[in-house]
């Protein structure tokens, strides 16, 4: 991405091809270890909002098209059109694209990134017209309040909502100007109170059942008053995801990170509650995810480091994609 927007910055061509590989790499590689890629979307956090924006997004974005089983060329055209559809901003006032709240003017030399966008990648012969026809419209609202057009409900294609609602989860869970993070449960509901009115109820559904209510990343207390990491999600269990623990029940650090595999624990609990040996309410759950930062001494980047190292392919994975 730094590449790219620094191509386009000096008025340069785009590589497409290159960007085109990078999306298959990266769709391939979702479709064979999608927590990987959750981990990636975390690794660049502290870069410029702009770039790493583009690069969370679509991971979050091949993400969901995983889970609704778009085809893998739906797939690059997703994650292609998600990855470009910032470049306009370069051509946005700086002033501007950095303020937290803007006046109506602002916002409406704002909102012209996408047209920008629709400019320069347009006049690229290499840039798939899909592609464009997506970043054209990811702004668009279900409601008829986005823009440019103020499209509203199916005159918006599939991907450019998908596009829309990666978009504004990301942007939601990683506000301009925070130094941190935003506890996901947070972007959530905002997400989930928005659906049927900015964007289309199903889609949205989809989207949450497909990063799970704890993405991987999420730190979280569970009911025995640990504290932990999500490591790993059970796709079928989205409440129940792996967790390492890193802090006891008084909030003090374990000498060694303990691995609780939540779906094993419900497994194992299940059993004892049948034979009589434990009630309901003793189950260990996830009480509620942490905003980040709020245990210092929880260090999400060497817990993601060391847990997917571990297997070694995933650890040469990460290795590759964030050189």
């Amino acid at each position: 991405m730094n590449e790219v927007m620094g191509l386009v910055s000096n008025n340069r061509p785009i590589p497409v091809q290159q960007v085109n590989q990078v999306v298959e790499d990266l769709v391939e590689s979702v479709l064979r270890s999608p927590d990987a890629f959750a981990w990636l979307a975390r690794v660049r956090d502290k870069d410029e909002h702009t770039y790493s924006h583009s690069v969370r997004a679509s991971i979050w974005a091949v993400l969901f098209g995983r889970h609704i089983g778009l085809s893998r060329s739906d797939l690059l055209k997703l994650g292609v059109a998600t990855l470009l559809k910032d470049v306009g901003k370069l051509a946005i006032d700086g002033e501007v694209l950095q303020m937290k709240q803007r006046d109506p003017r602002s916002e409406l030399e704002y909102r012209k990134f996408v047209q920008h966008s629709v400019k320069m990648l347009s006049a690229d012969p290499e840039i798939d017209p899909k592609v464009i026809e997506v970043i054209s419209a990811h702004c668009e609202r279900h409601d008829g309040s986005g823009y440019p057009e103020g499209l509203r409900g199916d005159r918006i294609s599939v991907l450019a909502r998908m596009c829309g609602i990666v978009t504004f989860y990301d942007e939601a869970t990683n506000p301009r100007g925070s130094s941190e993070p935003v506890a996901p449960s947070r972007a959530v509901a905002k997400l989930y109170d928005l659906r049927g009115i900015a964007y289309q109820e199903q889609l949205v559904v989809e989207f949450i059942q497909a990063i799970g209510l704890y993405p991987t990343g999420t730190q979280v207390e569970l009911s025995t008053g640990e504290v932990g990491v999500v490591v790993e999600q059970t796709y079928d269990r989205r409440l129940r995801p792996k967790v390492m623990i890193v802090l006891d029940g008084q909030k003090q650090t374990l000498s060694k990170p303990r691995l609780c595999d939540l779906a094993e624990v419900e497994d194992r609990e299940q059993k004892l509650i049948e034979r009589g040996k434990m009630s309901v309410e003793e189950k260990i759950s996830i009480l509620r995810d942490i905003e980040p930062g709020a245990y210092p001494q929880v260090d999400a980047a060497n817990i993601r480091d060391n847990y997917l190292f571990r297997g070694g392919r995933l650890g040469q994975l990460l290795t590759r994609l964030t050189k």
